[in-house]
């Protein structure tokens, strides 16, 4: 079509319907094509869909972006999309007095909880865009901001017992903390991190329940020493990720060396070498892998190496704040690989995964997103 830059090509969205080929189309092309997807999936659904209530919404969405179609050929198909997509009726004007949702929900929340740290006095402080926090406790300074978080001890500080705070990190959220040794610790969305305010003694000792990354100051008097459910990771200066989310506790070693102990079993790591504790089992083994797959969330790059969609979802939703829900289970099994650098938020990364592979679609209803089969032209 000979149209500015930014028009849609209905040409393309008819052959997008028809074969699922989407390369080629722009965003708002993939968005009528997620409509008139949606609109034939209801067409021949129970709660059938009507053809003027639909086709109405897509024009408006069409004309609120504003875009310049040759009126004879655009006519045209409109028509030829309203006639493939049929079964009309009168539900929309019986309900004209009703609320709409919007056209096309897209996946762009902002996450619905704020990070904060529970102090071993009892105070919580909560990181929110209000600004920084600096607070004084246990002979530490504490300052935070929605950047991150920096635990300072007072020099030559003692004190009979250590002190411990709690940084609790929801879904939706990340955050890097330098901790009293000059440790820096990544803690990843729906995680916790149980820390001492200074570290005293023979080792320096930490708690994780789900996900983060350390990178640990060097200090061979005092090893650096993880808990992470059942799993023990040792070391004296390196940098490694630690994921306990579910009973398969896994540490991916990116530098130098740390021993993982778990049932009374041990291993020692390389770099590019992953150890692996199975809790329901007792099964300690280690492989070799690629550790940007499991330590990319830190710098907010979306990384997958053929993933199943399943596993892909369970951690956009983590790291997103979204509820993701199988209407087939057959496509849980679909893998994919995906490199995004830091998407802006979650709509990005579904996108990407839908031009990768046409049979894909989501629907989007506040933070729950529905993944379905793509409704071909073939299907009647």
């Amino acid at each position: 079509m000979d149209t500015p830059g930014n028009d849609i090509n209905w040409e393309k969205i008819l052959d997008a319907l028809k074969n699922a080929d989407t390369a080629g189309l722009t965003a708002e092309e993939l968005s009528m094509l997620d409509t008139a997807r949606e609109m034939k999936r209801r067409a021949k659904s129970q709660d059938r869909f009507p053809t003027e209530e639909g086709w109405q919404r897509f024009i408006a969405a069409r004309d609120k972006k504003q875009l310049v179609v040759k009126w004879r050929k655009g006519l045209s198909i409109a028509a030829t999309v309203a006639v493939m997509l049929g079964g009309a009726g009168f539900w929309w004007m019986q309900q004209k007095h009703s609320s709409q949702p919007p056209l096309i929900a897209k996946a762009d929340l902002k996450p619905q909880q704020n990070i904060h740290i529970k102090l071993s006095d009892g105070k919580v402080l909560t990181l929110d865009s209000a600004g920084a926090i600096i607070q004084n406790v246990n002979g530490a300074t504490i300052k935070a901001d929605s950047a991150g978080i920096v635990y300072n001890a007072a020099n030559g500080q003692k004190s009979i017992a250590a002190k411990y705070d709690t940084l609790v990190v929801p879904r939706g959220r990340k955050i890097p903390i330098s901790l009293a040794d000059g440790t820096r610790v990544w803690v990843n969305a729906a995680s916790v991190l149980i820390f001492p305010t200074a570290f005293q003694g023979d080792t320096r000792e930490v708690q994780v329940q789900g996900e983060a990354y350390f990178d640990v100051a060097a200090n061979v008097k005092q090893p650096f020493v993880v808990h992470a459910g059942a799993a023990t990771v040792t070391v004296l200066g390196t940098g490694f990720n630690v994921n306990a989310y579910t009973t398969t506790i896994q540490t991916t070693l990116a530098n130098g060396k740390v021993s993982v102990a778990a049932a009374d079993k041990k291993v020692l790591l390389s770099p590019g070498q992953q150890a692996v504790y199975q809790l329901q089992t007792g099964e300690l083994a280690w492989q070799t892998v690629d550790p940007r797959a499991f330590t990319s969330w830190k710098d907010g790059d979306i990384y997958f190496e053929e993933e199943s969609l399943s596993t892909i979802v369970n951690s956009l939703g983590r790291s997103f704040d979204y509820e993701f829900k199988f209407e087939d289970a057959s496509l849980e099994k679909l893998t994919f690989t995906l490199d995004l650098a830091e998407p802006e938020n979650l709509q990005q990364v579904l996108d990407q995964i839908r031009i990768t592979n046409g049979e894909i679609m989501f629907r989007i209803q506040g933070r729950t997103i529905y993944v379905a089969r793509a409704v071909s032209a073939g299907q009647h």
